[in-house]
């Protein structure tokens, strides 16, 4: 097959089209007229105009739905009247029967306090015999009877707590067996004359606590080691009685590498013996059997 060279035949558009070429080449220099730029200063006025009336749109839509909500929440409105829950609780609605405006002063709050008639152990445990929180336990953990009620003063503690500032009447049970079962703690308000609920431990049949009544350490044992490891007898006109004190935060485990002390007095429920010797000076007996002074307790920083 023979090939064809093609051409166009015509001189004239080649010097034309060089023409062009050099023409689309060459830098393009505009010029707008003032008519032109009216228009472009007016197209971007509208513009501008528009974006604002949209954003404004935006601001009363979401103004008005906020308070068509705070309507409905309040109750307020024909439609909402039904559909709202206008019971205590709701906006704008007392939050109760009674403290609120037009209403009666609400009843202080009973922290489950009941009053005892003297501060005889005998009137403590029959206080105590007939309180909710014997009574409501006595099913589940099997007691029939109490001991003998001991008092156990706070050390002069003034921690705000009242667990730590009051006193305690602590207080063993028995179950049917005779057996001790348990262990309540009662905190002692002594200028109202009368006993809270604090604690109740389980004492199960394999502990030794169970063949014996509180205090575990009679106060005779923490005379006879007074007398035995200090040489001292008890002054004259007062007599041992068990403290406890807001324990030192360093001692969390109270028998730990770092921290040790065995002495107890640390709660109600483990308390020391305090006694004035014939010194004047306060001595204490825990249940390590030792005879310790104020120094040595592991009291909180900050208290006396």
């Amino acid at each position: 097959m023979s090939s064809r060279k093609i051409s166009t035949g015509n001189k004239p558009f080649r010097s034309n089209f060089r023409k062009t070429l050099a023409a689309s080449t060459a830098p393009v220099t505009t010029h707008r007229s003032k008519g032109r730029r009216k228009t472009t200063l007016l197209a971007i006025t509208i513009a501008l105009g528009l974006a604002t009336l949209v954003v404004v749109g935006l601001a009363l839509m979401i103004m008005l739905g906020r308070n068509s909500g705070v309507a409905n929440a309040s109750g307020g409105g024909p439609a909402s009247n039904t559909n709202t829950d206008s019971g205590y609780g709701s906006l704008h609605h007392p939050k109760g029967p009674c403290g609120n405006t037009g209403q009666a002063p609400c009843a202080p709050i009973n922290p489950g306090w009941f009053s005892i008639a003297s501060t005889s152990p005998a009137d403590v445990a029959s206080a105590i015999a007939q309180s909710d929180d014997y009574t409501s336990m006595q099913s589940q953990f099997g007691y029939v009877s109490l001991d003998t009620p001991t008092l156990v003063h706070a050390y002069d503690a003034h921690t705000g707590n009242s667990y730590y500032d009051d006193d305690h009447w602590v207080v063993s049970v028995r179950n049917t067996a005779g057996t001790r079962c348990g262990i309540f703690d009662f905190v002692y308000d002594r200028t109202q004359q009368r006993l809270r609920f604090s604690s109740f431990g389980v004492i199960n049949s394999p502990d030794p606590h169970s063949r014996q009544a509180f205090p575990y350490i009679p106060s005779s044992v923490a005379v006879a080691q007074l007398q035995k490891q200090r040489k001292l007898g008890v002054m004259s006109g007062t007599q041992p009685e068990l403290i406890f004190f807001p324990i030192d935060p360093n001692f969390p485990v109270l028998t730990s590498p770092v921290h040790k002390w065995a002495g107890g007095g640390n709660s109600a429920m483990n308390p020391m013996w305090l006694i004035v010797g014939t010194d004047g000076q306060s001595y204490f007996v825990g249940t390590d059997l030792n005879v310790h002074t104020q120094k040595d307790l592991p009291i909180a920083k900050g208290q006396p």
